[in-house]
C-alpha cells in the first residue's frame, strides 16, 4: 500500500474543503448514490461523478485497483479520488505557477490540461458561483 501526503508544502491541504464541498454540489447536489452519464459505456458514480479515465490515473501512480463504481456510496474514497487527481495534475510544475481554485476546478471538469481549456470555463462559472453561496 502506497502511503501519500495530499498536503501542499506548509501543511495546508492542496485540495480547500471548500472546493470539495462545491464541486460536490456541482458534480452530484450532494448524492453520493449518483449515476451519471447514463447513455455512455463508461458512466459516471458517486458524489464527484468519477469516470474511469480518472480512476485509471490514480490507480496508475498509486498502485491501487479501484474501479469507478467502488465511489458509489462511498464519499471517503471519492474524495480520496479527487485529492490524489489533483496532487498529480494540479501542481505548479505542471502550471508552472500555484494552482488556484479555478485551476483545480477546470482540472476535475477537462482532465490534465483543463485548467486551460476554453471548454471547462462554463464549470468553473458555476464553480464560482457555488463558492460565492457557501461564504
Amino acid at each position: 500500500m502506497v502511503i501519500l501526503s495530499l498536503e501542499a508544502s506548509g501543511g495546508e491541504e492542496l485540495v480547500p474543503y471548500k472546493l470539495v464541498r462545491a464541486l460536490i454540489v456541482i458534480e452530484s447536489g450532494g448524492n453520493d448514490n449518483a449515476v451519471g452519464d447514463k447513455h455512455l459505456a463508461e458512466k459516471a458514480y458517486g458524489c464527484l461523478q468519477i469516470r474511469k479515465p480518472c480512476l485509471e490515473d490514480v490507480n496508475t501512480r498509486f498502485r491501487t485497483l479501484h474501479k469507478p463504481v467502488d465511489c458509489l456510496g462511498n464519499r471517503k474514497l471519492s474524495v480520496w479520488v479527487l485529492k490524489s487527481y489533483m496532487s498529480m495534475y494540479a501542481t505548479p510544475k505542471r502550471i508552472g505557477r500555484n494552482p488556484t481554485l479555478e485551476d483545480m476546478a477546470r482540472i476535475w471538469n477537462g482532465g490534465p490540461g483543463g485548467w486551460r481549456n476554453p471548454r471547462t470555463e462554463g464549470y468553473w462559472r458555476k464553480v464560482l458561483r457555488e463558492l460565492e453561496k457557501q461564504g
